[in-house]
């Protein structure tokens, strides 16, 4: 069915809303703001709507006190900025792994969006607008969509691959010229260099990696300064660039798409939009194919490197909850921890702290706690790196996978954990 690509003020695309809808909104640097600050405006009318989407990167302006019952947000990406929204009722979280989202957030899903709104490049000469920065799965669940509106943004950089939607399949548009959200590099301190080094030693040359956000990802990717020929996988973000620029990260030796990085987000500033703006380099695809384990799973060697709240002496990681709250959620976590055991060369890094509260309570514990999430299950644990060192883990008895966590652990913890795993 062909779409008119009406061209529209936003105020009217958003007037093709109507209450009780549930609209998904693209992540990270995606975000339509343009269009999101006229759904604010016309909340009043719009009651009651159901926004849907991933990791964000401002402070959820939806889940103020003004829009409560108003506006409400599904999300599979928790934050503690959603904490009071949630307390009311206005949240939904659906624990669900990245992969599963271009499943359950579309046509025929769980939470089949019944309006995609998409940040798109200028259309080219043969109608196709690029959705840039977020394809992961925006673009899927909008190739399906009832109704599909579009903010077309001059500074939206048009990224290739599997990133495009043709005009045909829209079924409104309108233009709005602002910056990107952006994400800027976080600080790097002596105990993430110190894990970043350790890292680094379990990535060979020619590898291709996975790896988040955050501060140690960010030291990571420094720690790669001396690498060859790697590959990048999922993610790209500014800290890649100086690797890009030096020859470290040329995709040279990478199993699927040789000289081409795989990627479904990309997040940083406007020094990194500039770069991926036609940049044949970068191949862009939706998260049923960038988190799929069993694509993965044909990169051979593979390094995922991901963090996480606590590691318990069994194994099991988690990455999402506090004492019992939900504070983030799977994201890609288990996708790429699955996909580096299914690698012929594989492995997954996780990578933390020993200690958090400023040294107040060991991240290396004896046991989960009492409502705490399993994001990875003991028997996909691989490796775990602290500052303090490497635990290697596969194939490690109960018992050895203890001394090796034990080993790892900070300093003041270890005596009692280690007596921990002596009685249990």
């Amino acid at each position: 069915m062909s779409r008119p690509f009406e061209k529209v003020a936003p105020a009217d695309a958003v007037g093709r809303l109507r209450p009780g809808m549930k609209v998904l909104l693209p992540a990270g640097c995606g975000d339509p703001a343009a269009l999101l600050a006229e759904i604010l405006r016309q909340a009043d009318r719009l009651a009651p709507l159901t926004l849907m989407g991933g990791l964000r990167l401002d402070d959820y302006p939806f889940a103020a006190p003004a829009y409560a019952g108003k506006l409400r947000f599904a999300t599979w990406h928790h934050s503690p900025k959603l904490a009071d929204a949630q307390e009311r009722g206005d949240v939904d979280f659906i624990p669900i792994r990245y992969y599963d989202t271009v499943s359950v957030f579309a046509e025929e899903g769980a939470w089949a969006p019944d309006a995609v709104v998409v940040h798109c490049a200028s259309p080219d000469r043969a109608g196709y607008l690029s959705l840039g920065v977020s394809v992961s799965y925006s673009l899927t669940a909008a190739r399906r969509a009832p109704l599909v509106i579009a903010q077309v943004n001059p500074r939206m950089p048009r990224t290739l691959g599997n990133a495009f939607l043709h005009r045909s399949q829209i079924e409104c548009w309108a233009e709005a010229e602002h910056p990107l959200t952006e994400y800027p590099p976080t600080a790097v301190g002596d105990v993430e260099r110190r894990i970043a080094e350790q890292v680094a030693d379990l990535v060979p040359d020619g590898s291709t990696v996975q790896v988040g956000v955050g501060s140690i990802p960010q030291a990571v990717m420094e720690a790669f300064a001396g690498k060859r020929d790697l590959g990048v996988h999922s993610l790209l973000v500014d800290q890649m660039l100086p690797l890009i620029e030096s020859g470290v990260i040329n995709n040279s030796r990478k199993r699927l798409h040789r000289g081409r990085m795989d990627v479904c987000e990309i997040m940083g500033t406007e020094r990194l939009f500039r770069w991926v703006h036609d940049n044949p380099m970068l191949n862009m695809e939706p998260s049923d194919i960038v988190h799929d384990p069993q694509v993965v799973g044909t990169l051979g060697d593979f390094v995922s490197v991901n963090s996480a709240i606590e590691v318990d002496l069994l194994g099991q990681v988690n990455a999402e909850s506090v004492e019992g709250r939900q504070v983030t959620g799977i994201g890609g976590h288990f996708d790429f921890v699955l996909g580096a055991r299914q690698a012929a060369d594989g492995r997954s890094v996780i990578a933390l702290p020993s200690t958090g509260r400023r040294g107040g309570v060991s991240r290396i514990v004896a046991r989960l706690p009492a409502g705490a999430r399993v994001t990875t299950p003991r028997f996909l644990a691989d490796y775990v790196v602290t500052e303090w060192g490497t635990a290697s883990l596969r194939g490690k008895s109960d018992a050895g996978r203890a001394r090796e966590l034990c080993r790892v652990a900070h300093p003041a913890f270890r005596g009692s954990l280690e007596r921990e795993a002596a009685t249990s």
